[in-house]
């Protein structure tokens, strides 16, 4: 078998097999053409991705092959083998070029969106970007076993090399190797993606970009913040962004002469909250006078907005806090104020407070 191999790389590597290979090429090169510029959308596309790597690669191998034959025809010692083993490297190299233009072009067409049934353009994206890195490592490992092969690695070899590496890898880059599948983890859990506003182990931001490695944040202060993948398997991550309502909760001091109108505030206010459009009224509401402090009332106010949206959130709450003012005013009442009033006792003379000496 490995003879009859041989004997046909001779023949393609001879003046009739180089001929014939041009001429191969030149239709090759002709049709591609005219697939590229009248083929349907999937035929131009295809002739766009594997066109240049094919045209330039096989033509390297037919006549860089032909060149290393006859040198090697004329040189005693050089082997004709070398030859061969040349123009299959680059055979095999052009082949992976163009079957990873291929399939990254096939990850960009609308037909290939449909077929993930992802609505969220986010999520479609981070799913591309991931089969993508996948496709690209397939196509390197295949790729890379037949330049071993073809240079006469035994299979058995290539294997027991790479479990040895593996598992030296694995203990010489420990920490990349958890970052990495950290990054694995964090597509198929998917905790949170790109434009959500997370905060973990004392760092916040917006998602930016999900790597490999780290994860590149967005501070509010407008830095990047890179954070390595590890880390968010190892600590609780909370996601602002899957918010369903954001709460408001406000403490309000109302003053110890207020007593007598504190019933009516707090049913006007929790009837405030009921009919106020942008509050949910599904989520809990809580109006309650619940605290004597040392110089006030305190009264608790607890509710949900329906929007998760920041700026909407300030703007609601702000209507909310102006509405309790209101009431208070209303009610003869006002807010309290951290203070100290000191009481004279009874029958106190000024001379007892500053005698005299």
């Amino acid at each position: 078998m490995k003879e009859e191999i041989i004997q046909d790389v001779n023949l393609i590597h001879s003046n009739t097999g180089v001929l014939i290979g041009t001429v191969v090429l030149i239709l090759l090169w002709l049709v591609l053409g005219l697939m590229e510029r009248r083929g349907q959308h999937l035929g131009g596309m295809i002739a766009r991705a594997i066109r240049k790597p094919l045209l330039l690669g096989l033509s390297s191998s037919l006549y860089l092959g032909w060149l290393g034959r006859q040198i090697a025809n004329n040189v005693e010692w050089l082997d004709g083998s070398n030859a061969i083993k040349l123009s299959a490297t680059i055979t095999i190299l052009a082949v992976m070029w163009a079957l990873s233009r291929l399939g990254h072009a096939v990850m960009e067409t609308r037909r290939f969106e449909r077929w993930l049934q992802m609505d969220d353009p986010k999520d479609r994206s981070m799913a591309i970007s991931f089969i993508g890195r996948i496709y690209t490592i397939l196509i390197l490992v295949i790729g890379s076993g037949a330049l071993m092969l073809t240079f006469g690695i035994p299979a058995t070899a290539l294997a027991a090399l790479a479990g040895g590496a593996g598992v030296g890898l694995a203990f010489g880059t420990q920490n990349i190797s958890q970052n990495f599948f950290s990054g694995f983890m964090l597509f198929f859990n998917r905790p949170f993606k790109e434009g959500d506003w997370i905060s973990t182990d004392g760092m916040e931001g917006t998602v930016e970009n999900i790597g490999w490695y780290h994860t590149r944040l967005r501070t509010f202060e407008r830095r990047p913040m890179y954070i390595p993948n590890a880390v968010f398997a190892t600590n609780s991550i909370i996601n602002p962004g899957q918010m369903y309502n954001r709460r408001i909760l406000a403490n309000i001091g109302l003053r110890y002469e207020d007593i007598p109108a504190m019933d009516t505030i707090t049913k006007q206010v929790r009837e405030l909250l009921k009919n106020h459009n942008a509050i949910d009224t599904n989520q809990i509401i809580l109006v309650h006078f619940n605290a004597w402090e040392s110089s006030s009332l305190n009264l608790q106010v607890y509710c949900f907005t329906k929007t998760t949206n920041w700026q909407d959130y300030l703007d609601i709450q702000q209507e909310v806090f102006l509405g309790i003012a209101k009431i208070v005013k209303n009610n003869n009442a006002d807010f309290a104020f951290n203070c100290t009033t000191l009481y004279p006792a009874p029958n106190l003379k000024p001379e007892q407070l500053f005698p005299s000496n």
